[in-house]
């Protein structure tokens, strides 16, 4: 038991062969380490090493009337726990720094950053050196991401912190929305529409909230076999509702620079039984609103037409044929989601340039190129992968300054084509190079462009083990008495991008019918066909997945 003490390695070292009774040679131990407490007499230090490793334990001991406070050296926390282990690699001072406990009461404030969110516990008037435990609890829908203490990161991520009363302290519990689609599903549509030749551009997102409506009406196996699609087998149905109305609020709620709509509806054909639950439910959790129309009216498919117009700022229009009846028997199911982003740090107009773009056959055609090089660290995160470069260039104004911006534009661009890459292009990997970008200075140059593309997904729900809901054997009693004698005709899906020196702007609409040393600066050019996606990072959800290949298309 030591208070005041320096020493070298070497008696240590010699301590842990005396008490272990086996000999350990130990080459040039020269690193001394100096040990004390402060206050003297409010605790003492035990210390002890490994002379395999170099690694020396110490722990803090406080006497009765303290409680340990911090490890100092140097003036600065370097661990706050009374045990510390570290690499002993050179000359260390240390000092265990005790606080007299019962003499004083801080108040310990915890808030949360969201009330919506969940509750957190262990508000209260503590006294100096207890230990309190603050709990995060998310409510359905929600879960929990950090804590902040005094606005500050404290790098503890889980529900449960312990903190020790020294001061009057502010802690906030930073929750965030679940997430409700998984990255698999983004990719099993995806994989099935691409092509190195053709551009591409779909929302994952809008496609799984349709879905989300088809699987409410469901029952048996059909519904089980829609649910194995969206991956809800961990979730009853009241509780994929919650977390769907908990991801749409907080995704529609995006501040400056930013704007995403969602809207659902369902369209009946006049008298069609529809049953009262089934509406309550997708209007209270999904926002979808229900309409009645004559579907052998050859004006109703301009009322559909319209919604969807307006609804995504007039950029999408005629998912429905123009001026003859609906081409369904009973309902309509809708989903529009409209996307526009400007970039955190816009492209300057007056730096796009026209810029050779090699085409998939390997001719070339000129494109406007916008370019931009990072002003300042922390503007665009990087990844040197194999086989393709990628960057990611934020939307909007941070939330905080401690994380990323909610949303933002992927851009991968292949060493050599799309084909190869695709090849590489699995939930796995992708998982993977999210958690690699890093912050890096570079310049950025990306075509302006705009995609508009439509496709009938029902053989590949189809393909994916939704099968039932397109045949005799549907069930879709939880929708109407007439269940048993409805099912999907198809399900189609109508999306557009249009990307500038601004930002971004992006709508679709789905339809359900019956550190060390930093590295040199990157530079990636978009100057050939290109990968993009535009993401969520909060909640780890794929908005939008497409591919650029030929600005002549």
């Amino acid at each position: 038991m030591i208070k005041n003490i320096c020493l070298l390695v070497v008696l240590a070292l010699l301590l842990i062969v005396i008490l272990s009774s086996c000999r350990v040679e130990v080459e040039d131990p020269e690193f001394e380490l100096c040990l004390k407490s402060e206050p003297e007499e409010a605790g003492t230090i035990t210390a002890s090493s490994d002379s395999l490793s170099n690694e020396v334990t110490l722990e803090a001991i406080p006497n009765e009337g303290y409680a340990f406070d911090a490890w100092l050296e140097n003036g600065e926390t370097v661990n706050s726990e009374p045990a510390y282990r570290f690499a002993h690699t050179e000359d260390r001072k240390l000092t265990a720094v005790f606080m007299e406990t019962g003499i004083n009461k801080h108040e310990i404030k915890v808030k949360i950053n969201d009330e919506k969110m969940g509750e957190v516990f262990g508000t209260g008037t503590y006294q100096a050196g207890e230990r309190v435990n603050l709990t995060a609890s998310p409510a359905e829908g929600y879960s929990f991401r950090y804590w902040l203490e005094n606005g500050m990161m404290t790098g503890h991520t889980g529900k449960e912190y312990e903190v020790m009363v020294k001061e009057d302290l502010e802690l906030t519990a930073v929750f965030g929305v679940s997430r409700i689609m998984t990255d698999n599903f983004a990719f099993k549509i995806y994989n099935r529409l691409l092509s190195p030749d053709e551009n591409t551009f779909i929302s994952p997102l809008s496609i799984y909230l349709a879905l989300a409506l088809v699987y409410n009406s469901a029952e048996g196996e059909t519904r089980e076999e829609i649910g194995g699609l969206l991956q809800t087998e961990e979730l009853d149905l009241d509780q994929f509702n919650k977390r769907c109305r908990a991801f749409r609020d907080s995704l529609e709620s995006k501040g400056s620079g930013i704007k995403v709509a969602l809207a659902d509806s369902i369209w009946l054909d006049k008298g069609f039984p529809i049953d009262g639950h089934y509406l309550e439910t997708i209007n209270r959790y999904h926002g979808a609103e229900a309409r009645e129309i004559d579907f052998a009216d050859p004006g109703s498919s301009s009322i559909i037409n319209n919604w969807i117009s307006d609804h995504t700022e007039g950029m999408l229009e005629g998912l429905i044929p123009e001026n003859q009846p609906v081409p369904a028997e009973y309902f309509i199911l809708l989903n529009a989601i409209y996307f526009m982003g400007n970039w955190t740090e816009e492209f300057d107009p007056a730096n796009t340039e026209p810029w050779s773009f090699t085409l998939p056959d390997g001719s070339a055609t000129e494109v406007s190129m916008m370019l931009r090089e990072s002003k300042e660290m922390g503007e665009y995160k990087y990844l040197d992968g194999e086989g393709f470069e990628a960057v990611r260039i934020p939307y909007g104004e941070k939330e905080n300054p401690f994380e990323d911006t909610r949303i933002a534009m992927y851009i991968f661009v292949p060493d050599n084509d799309l084909d190869d890459f695709y090849n590489s292009l699995n939930v796995e990997n992708w998982e993977s190079w999210m958690t690699e970008f890093f912050y890096l200075d570079g310049k950025v140059g990306m075509p302006r462009f705009e995609i508009e593309y439509e496709k009938d997904l029902t053989t590949i729900l189809k393909d994916l083990g939704m099968e039932k809901a397109f045949d005799s054997r549907a069930d879709f009693s939880a929708m109407s008495s007439l269940g048993n004698q409805i099912f999907l005709d198809q399900i189609k899906h109508k999306a557009i991008i249009e990307v500038n020196e601004k930002g971004t702007e992006a709508a679709a609409v789905t339809g359900a019918f019956g550190l060390g040393e930093p590295p040199e600066p990157f530079e990636v050019i978009a100057d050939r066909p290109f990968f993009f996606v535009i993401r969520d990072d909060h909640a780890e959800c794929i908005l939008f997945i497409g591919a650029f290949t030929d600005p002549r298309q």
